[in-house]
């Protein structure tokens, strides 16, 4: 362990001499400057009309909105002759299951122990949240757990028990705070549903919104624990005053969900690297193409319900079309360098973020390039709005997790020689790290950033993210950036690294480890 500070100083060191040359040589060589040039507000714009226009209903992970979208990508990696990535063309077939979970049809009876009394919750204020087939609980065995934390779970004896815990009151909360208070609830369910409990409840003071439809991947299909959110006072004084539940039981019956196979996609073009040992290593520029569909589809997830002339549809455009035609136009103008970068590149456009990450998942679980061959993710997430809610934002970006590795240090660079501020935003910069794509590709160990322009904006998973309100000049010129810290990752001989220094890194290390053969 000691020595690891020591070995990372000295990639550090080697990594910071390697890019002086690369990126603050002004003038740029004139085969960079081409492709820089190439990018241009106006590919972008007609790029970006289209994928978030009307026609494509919001690009709902499963639909056709969404097929049109990833055929359009699919289209434009083949015109820039980038080599196909999936297993059937430009398409890494994903097939799913599409899980909905139907109206609780039965009561909750919790028996409190040592009493005959017992607290029945109405099938009104009861709501399933997950389920994976129909079954019937009797008289079962009650354990009460005191916050949907993990670390609450070592030694506790959960099999064919019905495990009890409250729902944490995020309204008290800082960002910061919400963020790993939401975390730590994940990692908690994912658990429970694991351990061979019959039924999670959780207990809430306020009815949850009606619980979103699932996508579950091939290797989750398997039985879960159910788990129900109720709304029930009487359990809520309970849980203040567990000692009066040694003994208690429950029962219920729980409904089977309604299941859809469905057949969904990341869309995958590669540009070979040039030197001949480091093009088996690659760089990854990603993005996510979907969106939150319309009011039907997005009720749960969206700010907004209604809008100008009867607007239904949440197009999506800067959340996270911006991103998707950034990674369009920047592999058209790449594919044009000579000669090829010394990396391969994958430029990649991801299924299902909206829907909790599962493209990235999915990727991650079958990648194109072996894992330990993958030096990098830089994934973008709405660099099209400049109209952010704290200010502003010209000739800016950043990234999430900013100190987190020295990928950052790739973009500094860049955007010193382009005319970029690259910053940490000291709110949202570790806050914003594990909600998109990037955190896929960080917990299988790559070191993976999210960059965005505006971590904020008025139109955020609302009716009014459309294409015309992007500006397009700034993203065009951002995106220059972005191509050439690309360029500069891609050209390096030394990778970026973790910072072991950051003790909010170690998962990422310790899962970097496990993906490197002992020989490297």
């Amino acid at each position: 362990m000691r020595r690891s500070t020591p070995f990372h100083a000295l990639l550090a060191l080697a990594f910071s001499t390697s890019l002086t040359s690369a990126a603050e040589k002004v003038p740029l060589p004139a085969n960079r400057q081409a492709v820089l040039n190439a990018i241009t507000a106006s590919e972008l714009k007609g790029d970006l009309s289209f994928l978030a226009s009307d026609l494509l209903q919001g690009r709902y992970t499963p639909s056709p909105g969404l097929e049109i979208a990833a055929e359009f990508i699919a289209s434009k990696f083949r015109a820039a002759g980038l080599e196909p990535g999936g297993d059937r063309d430009y398409f890494q077939m994903a097939p799913m299951v599409d899980r909905r979970m139907p109206p609780a049809q039965s009561e909750l009876t919790f028996q409190t122990g040592g009493s005959a009394q017992a607290i029945t919750v109405s099938p009104d204020d009861i709501t399933l949240a997950d389920s994976s087939q129909a079954s019937k609980i009797e008289r079962a065995p009650v354990l009460l757990v005191a916050a949907k934390d993990p670390d609450k779970l070592k030694d506790l004896p959960l099999a064919g028990y019905v495990i009890v815990v409250p729902q944490p009151d995020f309204g008290s909360l800082s960002d910061t705070e919400k963020s790993v208070t939401f975390d730590r609830m994940r990692s908690f369910d994912r658990a429970v549903a694991a351990s061979g409990g019959v039924l999670e409840v959780t207990v809430s003071r306020s009815k949850p919104r009606p619980p979103r439809p699932r996508l579950i991947p091939p290797d989750q299909q398997q039985p879960r624990v159910p788990s129900v959110v109720v709304v029930s006072e009487q359990l809520s004084k309970l849980l203040d005053h567990p000692s009066g539940a040694a003994g208690s039981t429950v029962s219920f019956a729980v409904p089977a969900p309604v299941d859809q196979k469905a057949l969904v996609k990341n869309v995958i073009g590669i540009l070979r690297g040039s030197d001949p040992v480091l093009k088996s290593t690659c760089v990854l520029l990603t993005a996510h193409y979907d969106h939150i569909g319309t009011i039907q589809t997005g009720a749960s997830l969206s700010q907004s319900t209604t809008g100008k002339d009867g607007d239904s549809i949440y197009n999506g455009a800067n959340d996270d079309g911006s991103g998707t035609v950034s990674v369009i136009e920047i592999a058209r103008a790449i594919s044009r360098l000579t000669p090829r970068p010394k990396r391969s590149i994958v430029f990649m456009t991801f299924f299902g973020e909206e829907r909790g990450g599962l493209g990235s998942q999915y990727y991650g679980a079958h990648p194109v390039f072996p894992i330990d061959k993958t030096v990098a993710d830089v994934n973008l997430e709405q660099v099209g709005r400049t109209d952010s809610t704290v200010g502003k934002q010209l000739n800016n970006a950043s990234l999430t997790g900013f100190d987190y590795s020295t990928l950052t240090k790739f973009f500094e660079q860049a955007g010193r020689a382009t005319g970029i501020k690259i910053y940490r935003d000291p709110e949202a910069s570790d806050a914003f790290f594990t909600r998109s794509d990037n955190a896929s590709m960080a917990e299988q160990g790559v070191p993976a950033h999210t960059l965005t322009v505006a971590f904020d904006y008025p139109d955020y998973h609302a009716l009014g993210d459309e294409w015309q309100k992007i500006n397009y000049a700034n993203m065009a010129k951002v995106d220059r950036m972005i191509a050439l810290g690309l360029l500069n990752i891609a050209d390096s001989p030394v990778a970026p690294v973790w910072n072991a220094r950051n003790p909010k890194t170690l998962p990422f290390r310790e899962a970097q480890k496990k993906s490197r053969p002992r020989s490297q």
